[in-house]
């Protein structure tokens, strides 16, 4: 429950964050009616309605995103991040920055060991088709 209450809370500081954002004419309106439906939600202790509002929530936060001007630097979605399947659950997890030849992380050979398993992982285990010749 704890986890659900900080999802809200921090869905929530985006909301407020989007709504600054509106022009001045539509703010006030989406303020208030942002307020109202937090307060009217705030004791809510059934986990599945308290879920749904979430949802609600997160909607609205996209259908601002979407209507309101994108400027350099804008906060990223607040359930948004980097997720991994392991042991077939997805889980929160850290992006792989990809290693490369150029500044000298991995050497030449290895960095075509792993080209070849990326192909075959494509070609969904098989040797991928050799390219043709074109002169």
């Amino acid at each position: 429950m704890q986890q659900h209450r900080s999802n809200v809370l921090r869905c929530y500081r985006e909301l407020l964050y989007l709504i600054k954002k509106l022009p001045t004419d539509r703010r006030l309106a989406a303020l208030e009616e942002a307020r109202a439906r937090t307060k009217v939600n705030i004791g809510e202790t059934d986990l599945g309605q308290a879920s749904e509002q979430l949802k609600e929530l997160v909607a609205k936060i996209s259908f601002l995103r979407i209507s309101t001007p994108r400027q350099p630097g804008d906060r990223r979605s607040c359930l948004g991040g980097t997720f991994v399947l392991r042991g077939g659950e997805l889980v929160p997890g850290e992006a792989v920055r990809a290693s490369r030849v150029a500044d000298g992380t991995i050497s030449m050979e290895e960095a075509r060991q792993r080209h070849q398993t990326l192909l075959r992982r494509q070609h969904f285990g098989r040797d991928p088709p050799k390219a043709p010749m074109l002169f």
